[in-house]
């Protein structure tokens, strides 16, 4: 639909007011059926004064046909009384009136505009306050708020304001929000992440995205329907299909509010419990989304939740993660190729232009085939990380390439293009240290930080100015609940799948450095034949370190209860839950009970748990 026109959401929104409505009609209706009557008997003392007069033959003819108008009136009259106290009229026409009032409400605008200068003034005003109040919470070092929450803080107070403007809001559009403004946050962390470090922890951190993921999505689930049905008439009874998928959309572990929490404390990616917790909330989006997704086909009443249905999502889960991920692997792959074949055809401000248009292709073509975006940039992300950007070590070796670089971006000559051309078509397609230019590659980070940071404090500002919307349906009993079951499953997740982590780590790690004595032996045999001094025996084996296996101690452990953040993502899926349709029987009638308990989850980790992260580390 346009933007003048009705969409579903709010068609069935409209279906909610019905109750508040029906007073007033019948309220209406009564009135209407008390004068009736005064207009019969106005009509009855005029024909007997008629009746005392002397009538000509006209006048008869007059006086008969307002007789029939008059009875013609009463029984349409009677008709419509009949029609209007019809209990499914009156249902009809409060549906009406309540569609009429959600369109006046939300589409009726005609001088309104979405991007009116005094919209954008506002939300660049609040933008500007949160970079101001994440500034002086980093310079005073306040380390019990997090960055975060002063963001929601700034969102609060800005609504708060707004509420005492008349006809002035500014409207929550989940499609941009999930679309536009999360995908650059995704993308700066997969490409942010150090790789040989993701590598080394890969084993913890895919146990603890993807079985943790589910485990916690089903450990919530379970404790938010079980409880909300012994509280009885205190709250509403969360059925099975939107507590698995609550549990789905909680479970998804924000990457930029762990970050700003762990980056606060002087945690690099070189300390263990660093590159878990962002490994697992990167990876972990992706996991709950496609979990999310496949969860919200149960939302049908005509749907029976059978062996089937459950097998068939279960192959939807699994269709959906590998094609995302070969989506990102392929646009990655092609990106790459691109780059290899431009290599000395583009100025840096090119390159840096292409390198994001690039990034985000994989995301909307996932997204369009309705397959999970996030999963698909995740792995684009690494992909062009690796082999667009370069790694470290690999920045001396592109030197050269970069020097014929400049070269050919400082003048047009024939020999410079062609000398380009001929070192393109020796460089690998897939190399280490990757295709950008210097220039390019000093800038290509904090251009992405700089997007994600924008689109993360607006998000989080968003959060506060929506806090206390009329759409959440506020339960103190369900908010408890739902903080309850969060922090119960991620209690129950850490210690089993740290143990379990801790115990394939070892496993590996014993093979590879069986794997490396095999190396040094021969190495050995190889060094006593040439007869090579002991000096450079000593520095073969000191290239090839024995590996230490990943081990997570129970501190850590705390450490990652404590840093599970619920933030941006949560919020964009609780917005994309369907609201119910009386007509196809989908949705979730319980959305606004859903939305405050995700608010209130994301509000209590990012305070309480975010605020005392800092000090758990320090013990």
């Amino acid at each position: 639909t346009s933007s003048k026109m009705v969409d579903v959401n709010m068609l069935n929104e409209a279906l909610l007011l019905q109750q508040d409505t029906s007073s007033t009609n019948t309220d209406i209706l009564a009135k209407r059926n008390q004068s009736a009557p005064m207009e019969a008997q106005k009509v009855d003392d005029v024909d007997a004064d008629d009746k005392n007069r002397p009538q000509s033959a006209e006048k008869k003819a007059a006086q008969a046909q307002a007789a029939a108008s008059s009875a013609a009136i009463s029984q349409t009259a009677a008709v419509v009384s009949t029609f209007l106290n019809d209990p499914e009229s009156v249902e009809a026409r409060t549906c009406c009136a309540s569609i009429l009032k959600v369109f006046h409400d939300h589409c009726d605008r005609p001088t309104d505009n979405d991007y009116s200068d005094t919209r954008l003034f506002v939300i660049i005003a609040v933008i500007g306050f949160c970079g101001m109040v994440k500034s002086l919470i980093r310079y005073f070092r306040i380390r019990w708020l997090p960055e975060a929450a002063g963001c929601i803080l700034v969102g609060v107070m800005g609504g708060f304001i707004m509420s005492f403007i008349p006809h002035f809001d500014i409207n929550f559009d989940g499609e941009f929000f999930l679309r536009i403004m999360v995908p650059p946050i995704v993308f700066e962390a997969a490409l942010s992440i150090d790789k040989r470090s993701f590598n080394r922890h890969f084993t913890p951190i895919l146990i603890f995205a993807t079985a943790g993921t589910l485990l916690s999505t089903a450990v919530t689930a379970f404790i938010v329907h079980r409880v909300s049905i012994l509280l009885g008439s205190w709250c509403a009874t969360i059925p099975v299909a939107e507590a698995l998928i609550f549990g789905a959309l909680i479970s998804s572990i924000d990457p930029i509010a762990v970050l700003s929490v762990l980056s606060s404390m002087g945690m690099t990616d070189t300390d263990t419990i660093y590159v878990v917790i962002f490994g697992e909330s990167l990876l972990n989006d992706g996991v709950a989304i496609v979990l999310f997704e496949t969860l919200v086909h149960f939302l049908d009443d005509s749907l029976v939740i059978d062996s089937e249905a459950v097998l068939a999502a279960t192959v939807h889960f699994f269709v959906v993660a590998i094609g995302s991920v070969l989506i990102g692997l392929m646009c990655g792959a092609l990106s790459t190729v691109y780059y290899w074949l431009m290599h000395g055809c583009q100025t840096p401000l090119v390159e840096v232009l292409m390198f994001f248009c690039w990034s985000f292709i994989p995301y909307y073509i996932a997204d369009g085939i309705k397959w999970s975006g996030i999963v698909a940039i995740v792995a684009a992300g690494f992909v062009m990380d690796l082999y667009i950007v370069g790694q470290k070590h690999g920045e001396e070796s592109a030197s050269h390439f970069d020097d014929v670089d400049e070269i050919v971006n400082g003048s047009s000559s024939f020999e410079s293009v062609g000398l380009s051309r001929e070192y393109t078509m020796r460089r690998k397609v897939f190399p280490h240290e990757g295709h950008l230019s210097r220039k390019a590659r000093s800038h290509i980070g904090f251009v992405t930080e700089i997007n994600a940071t924008l689109m993360e404090t607006a998000i989080f500002a968003y959060l506060g100015l929506f806090l206390f919307s009329s759409r959440y349906h506020w339960n103190f009993w369900l908010s408890a609940v739902a903080v309850f079951s969060t922090l119960v499953s991620r209690a129950v997740v850490v210690p089993i799948f740290g143990a379990i982590s801790n115990g394939l780590s070892a496993f590996s790690s014993r093979i590879k450095n069986h794997n490396y004595l095999n190396r040094i032996s021969h190495c050995r045999d190889k060094i006593s034949r040439m007869r090579y001094e002991e000096e450079e025996y000593k520095m073969v084996t000191q290239l090839h370190p024995p590996i230490a296996s990943v081990h997570i101690d129970p501190r850590m452990q705390v450490i990652l209860w404590f840093a599970g953040l619920r933030g941006a993502m949560s919020f964009a899926l609780v917005e994309n839950i369907p609201l119910y349709d009386t007509v196809t029987g989908e949705g979730s009638r319980l959305k606004p009970e859903l939305k405050a308990m995700t608010s209130a989850t994301i509000m209590f980790t990012v305070f309480i748990l975010g605020g005392a992260t800092s000090y758990v580390l320090d013990k």
